[in-house]
């Protein structure tokens, strides 16, 4: 082997082990959505089953980032940003079952019920901040370019998700979805669009 296939061995080695973790957190999630739609699981063993193929983030997102700087596309700006996307989307799932169970357990009425209701949405403006920030932070232009390319790609997939659902709903030829749906369909698209970017680049 020589030297330049040995470092570009080595640069493919971190990215297959997030594709490990990814596919291992997908794989954790299906199984948590089966198993809490087949049997009647206490809310706190909820919490439990959901937070732990959460904690497969925080490897997967340090190895990509190893990843990124081996291949020298990795930045201070996009660090905090990866750090700020672990806050959010561990205070989203939290606030989420949190309100679903607490629902379902006190049937709250009046200020208390619009309080849990909109507990939910509130890391969402946490996550629209730290994406704001880190265009901000990014002083490599090509990074930046990169991250506003994605943010494109994956408003655009919404876009044509929900239209093409939405009439679908209309000749009721499927079942309504709740508009909660629309922050894990962004984010799936935001995944396809950084691998677009990176593919075309």
């Amino acid at each position: 082997m020589t030297p330049g296939e040995a470092e570009e061995a080595a640069q493919r080695s971190p990215k297959r082990i997030a594709l490990v973790f990814a596919a291992a957190f997908v794989a954790a999630i299906a199984l948590m959505v089966f198993l809490t739609s087949r049997f009647a699981i206490a809310p706190l063993w909820k919490m439990v089953m959901i937070l732990a193929p959460m904690l497969l983030l925080i490897p997967m997102v340090r190895t990509i980032e190893r990843a990124q700087r081996d291949c020298g596309n990795f930045s201070e700006a996009l660090r905090r940003y990866n750090r700020r996307s672990l806050i959010w989307t561990f205070a989203y799932m939290v606030a989420l079952f949190s309100a679903i169970s607490v629902n379902k357990a006190w049937h709250p009425e009046g200020p208390l019920l619009w309080l849990i209701a909109i507990l939910p949405s509130l890391p969402l403006f946490f996550f629209i901040y730290a994406m704001g920030r880190y265009l901000v932070e990014e002083k490599d232009e090509y990074l930046r370019q990169r991250a506003i390319l994605a943010a494109l790609w994956a408003t655009g997939i919404l876009l044509a998700v929900a239209t093409c659902y939405g009439f679908l709903e209309t000749f009721k030829l499927v079942p309504h979805q709740p508009g909660w749906w629309a922050v894990p369909v962004w984010a799936i698209g935001l995944a396809i669009g950084n691998l677009l970017v990176r593919r075309s680049s």
